[in-house]
């Protein structure tokens, strides 16, 4: 049985519109990239002077400097900020750019340092054409490192633990703007350094560890994404172990656990997410499809109740019921509820499919059972049975076709059925239709 029930990138256009007539002006966003430039080339020089690289402060304020470079652009820069706001941090642009893409028009601006896309008057993205520093926040987490071994006497503990928090946050902006761009090793690495620091002992405070979850089950996600199991199944279980708000966690734990075959494990993780989350859909569907595929139909009618009082009338829920209904040999219960699905949805092809099924196979039953007879008489009759169950196989498959005249399985049934039943005019057009195909 079929489980209870992302976008393509196509290539952009880029038209060139032509040059500002003017350069850029003089503004907030360009002063504070070349002061912080500034400051970071005066860094790099400071890091070979022995008066200054042997002391942990210098090392935090590099660090913090670093933080700086990366934030450079993205302070003024979020998703969603209006153009014309745009434009009076960064003044006017060099070039403008304008093109289509699968999402609809959008227009870009050419800045010395980065470039803007725009859609609907808003950032939709940007890139750093020239960064300030190669990968800031990599260097930051070095000087931090280096800072904490220069501490002796712990000075600077408190400047240190501080710029970890900020660095932390950094690192999760980061993580989120690059998983967004696919680049699903660079975001984990983000999200694991993040857990990382969270682990250091200088970042333990009157005894008290940060347990950050959501960072557990971002990375848990990320991991996923790129087929570490071993890494998303780590994370996951830290996420689900410090109580995790998110009941997602122990679907997606689940799911992994299955994938690497110990479902012994994804079912006590489901159980437990269902004692926490009662009410959840997607735990109480893990729960359902895991006693479909074991052809436990009383466990999985059993929660297949609990989720329809939530959503009486969703129709996965209804057509689930109807499919064991029928594996459990209840057939009328089944017919009534897969009728059920085709009066709330009456263009849902499987409630007319199955019901064709049911009838045609039940034809099939009573033909054999008819073949095993010698009495003539008692054959006739047998048959005739079978004959009705055919007939009555006939209507849902005709409206299962009309649903979706493309599906073949319901058009080959129909060959089937018009034949048995003698159709010829109905039969030859079957066999048309299905030459064309």
């Amino acid at each position: 049985m079929n489980k209870l029930t992302q976008s393509l990138i196509g290539l952009s256009l880029i038209v060139c519109i032509g040059l500002s007539a003017q350069t850029a002006t003089t503004n907030t966003a360009v002063t504070n990239y070349g002061i912080i430039s500034n400051k970071v080339k005066k860094s790099n020089e400071a890091k070979d002077d022995a008066k200054k690289n042997t002391k942990a402060k210098f090392w935090v304020q590099r660090a913090e400097l670093m933080m700086e470079a990366y934030d450079v652009n993205r302070q003024n820069l979020f998703l969603g900020t209006q153009q014309l706001i745009v434009k009076a941090q960064y003044g006017e642009p060099k070039e403008t750019q304008q093109g289509q893409d699968d999402e609809g028009a959008f227009e870009k601006y050419i800045y010395d340092n980065v470039n803007v896309t725009f859609k609907k008057g808003a950032v939709a993205s940007f890139e750093e054409t020239k960064p300030i520093y190669e990968n800031p926040l990599d260097e930051a987490l070095k000087c931090l490192a280096k800072a904490e071994e220069l501490d002796i006497e712990k000075k600077e503990t408190k400047n240190i633990r501080k710029a970890y928090d900020n660095l932390k946050k950094m690192l999760e902006r980061n993580a989120v703007e690059i998983f967004s761009k696919e680049d699903y090793n660079g975001a984990l690495n983000c999200f694991e350094t993040i857990i990382d620091i969270n682990d250091k002992p200088i970042m333990i405070v009157d005894g008290k560890q940060i347990i950050d979850t959501v960072i557990f089950f971002n990375a848990g996600m990320t991991a996923s994404r790129i087929g570490k199991n071993d890494e998303s199944i780590k994370y996951y279980e830290l996420a689900r172990k410090n109580n995790h708000k998110d009941p997602n966690v122990y679907v997606f734990l689940k799911q992994k656990y299955f994938e690497v075959g110990d479902t012994a494990a994804g079912l006590t993780v489901i159980e437990e997410g269902f004692k926490r989350f009662p009410d959840n859909q997607p735990v109480l569907i893990e729960l359902i499809n895991y006693y479909l595929v074991r052809s436990e139909g009383a466990k999985a009618l059993e929660y297949l109740n609990i989720a329809k009082k939530e959503d009486p009338e969703n129709i996965s829920f209804i057509f689930a019921e109807a499919t064991l209904y029928d594996k459990m040999g209840e057939k009328e219960k089944a017919k009534e509820t897969y009728m059920k699905c085709t009066s709330i949805d009456p263009k849902f092809f499987n409630g007319y499919y199955n019901l064709g099924v049911m009838y045609y196979n039940e034809a099939v039953r009573l033909y054999d059972e008819a073949n095993k007879l010698n009495d003539q008489k008692a054959y006739d009759e047998a048959k005739m049975k079978g004959d009705e169950a055919l007939a009555n196989s006939l209507p849902w498959m005709v409206k299962a076709h009309e649903v979706d005249p493309t599906e073949r399985s319901t058009m080959e049934t129909l060959k089937t059925l018009y034949y048995r039943l003698k159709m010829q005019d109905k039969y030859d057009a079957i066999v048309k239709e299905l030459e064309n195909k």
